[in-house]
């Protein structure tokens, strides 16, 4: 079976599942490996033809490389400082409602 004809064969299952929780854990696990085989094609892309733009038969990719500075260290700062979480308080913004739906097997 080659790639498109199991791409499609995947999807019509994912469709034929009557269960959202079922549909959910199918397509986790889809986005997944998809997301881990972009991750390996961008370093290849980028290890192997650098900054730029460049094309593809059909698409195109632009490289750039950034250099960005490093996250700051709260609990080193406030160490540091003595700065204590009653002070921290004073200036935290209002608390907000998360809801997390994670399939699980």
């Amino acid at each position: 079976m080659n790639e498109v004809a199991a791409t499609i064969q995947a999807l019509a299952t994912v469709e034929s599942l009557a269960n959202p929780i079922d549909r959910l854990a199918v397509l986790d696990k889809q986005i997944k490996k998809l997301t881990a085989e972009t991750k390996t094609i961008k370093d290849g892309l980028s290890n192997s033809l650098g900054e730029g733009k460049h094309r593809g038969e059909m698409y195109g990719v632009r490289i750039t490389i950034e250099n960005r500075k490093g996250s700051v260290d709260i609990e080193k700062l406030c160490a540091a400082f003595g700065i204590t979480e009653a002070d921290l308080d004073k200036f935290r913004g209002d608390s907000i409602a998360v809801i997390k739906v994670a399939s699980i097997a």
